[in-house]
């Protein structure tokens, strides 16, 4: 008899994890972690309501982008796809968060981020962050970066998912139940 309830246990558990690691949930996660464009809310239907919200204004502000940062001038190919990773975690960035100064905070952290040591940048920056919001957006790619890097992501990503923002929690649930790498 303990058998067929520790295989009703596993069958309950996969449901449970299968419909974390939804398609939505993945290409939510693409679009936070990636920078792609957010799917849309007809395609995401899946996805709790507080969170399907989320994903709205979340379009709305992504056709609304207008980014802060200057192109090099004589930039080479390597530098323009540089230049293009920054921009893209700026509009992340400013879609996720509306608010008044969120063009600017975004601008600043892409500008400075560090995308060959990511995980210590957002460590050190989390310590003393002055924008507290940012904190699970920071978290998610932080968490993200550890778990590609050397599977180990797993607090972060539990921060990032408990940290309120409904968008950051379907991508760290995601993350946390496939314990995936995107690929990019």
């Amino acid at each position: 008899m303990s058998r067929v309830w520790t295989l009703a246990v596993v069958v309950l558990l996969g449901a449970g994890a299968g419909a974390a690691a939804s398609d939505s949930a993945g290409a939510v996660a693409r679009a936070l972690l990636l920078g792609r464009p957010m799917v849309s809310a007809n395609a995401a239907t899946d996805l709790p309501s507080a969170a399907q919200k989320r994903l709205i204004e979340y379009r709305d502000r992504e056709s609304a982008f207008k980014s802060g940062l200057t192109s090099p001038p004589g930039a080479d190919e390597q530098e323009h796809a540089l230049f293009d990773r920054r921009v893209a975690v700026e509009r992340v960035i400013f879609c996720l968060f509306p608010r008044r100064e969120s063009g600017k905070i975004a601008a600043g952290y892409a500008f400075d981020a560090d995308f060959e040591q990511p995980a210590a940048f957002i460590d050190a920056l989390l310590r003393d962050l002055p924008v507290p919001w940012l904190a699970p957006y920071l978290n998610l790619v932080g968490g993200y970066e550890k778990l590609c890097r050397d599977g180990d992501g797993a607090r972060q990503l539990a921060a990032a998912r408990d940290g309120g923002h409904p968008l950051i929690r379907v991508a760290a649930e995601y993350l946390l139940a496939t314990h995936s790498c995107l690929a990019d």
